[in-house]
């Protein structure tokens, strides 16, 4: 079987076909693990299989429903199913095992914003930009929260900073293989 490392690699480096078969294997030999019903669902999920990933998430829950990270891909497939509500629900368990987990945060604002909750969505974007100050999703999605409210110039603002951390993202891009 392979490593930890390389299954988690193998997700990492989007081989999802690669690294759902192996964390398979990983269910077939620990199938009280439930990390390994996580990733076959994370890899799913990637490849846009929500409603495949399904299964595997509730297993995962069954076997560790305190698991922060189950309920965040629990709730990425009830937000792709249009299931804000239950989608909210669960990044809500997430968050508060990790109160500081932009990405939770960032997904609770695009529910909300999503859910045309606007002021909602503004506040917990503004908490991600706290922690990150140069977070390009929280920027856009405030962007579109500020055009949403009305607040033009808030939303240029928005605009006018993803537009320059989207920039900075494109040069470290460029340089990676040269550093």
């Amino acid at each position: 079987m392979f490593p930890a490392r390389s299954r988690i690699g193998l997700l990492l480096q989007g081989d999802l076909k690669g690294a759902e078969y192996a964390f398979r294997k990983v269910t077939e030999a620990e199938p009280e693990y439930a990390d390994g019903w996580l990733n076959v669902a994370r890899a799913l999920i990637q490849e846009g299989e929500t409603e495949a990933a399904r299964p595997f998430i509730q297993q995962a829950l069954r076997l560790d429903s305190k698991l922060g990270r189950v309920h965040f891909f629990q709730a990425m497939i009830d937000k792709a199913a249009g299931d804000y509500d239950k989608a909210l629900a669960s990044l809500a368990l997430a968050e508060a095992q990790y109160p500081r987990d932009r990405v939770v945060l960032n997904q609770m604002g695009r529910v909300r914003f999503l859910q045309k909750k606007y002021a909602e969505a503004v506040t917990l974007l503004e908490r991600v930009i706290l922690i990150d100050p140069e977070d390009l999703q929280a920027h856009y999605t405030l962007m579109l929260c500020y055009r949403g409210l009305g607040r033009l110039d808030e939303a240029a603002r928005e605009e006018k900073l993803f537009r320059r951390f989207k920039a900075n993202e494109t040069s470290q891009e460029v340089t990676f293989r040269r550093r």
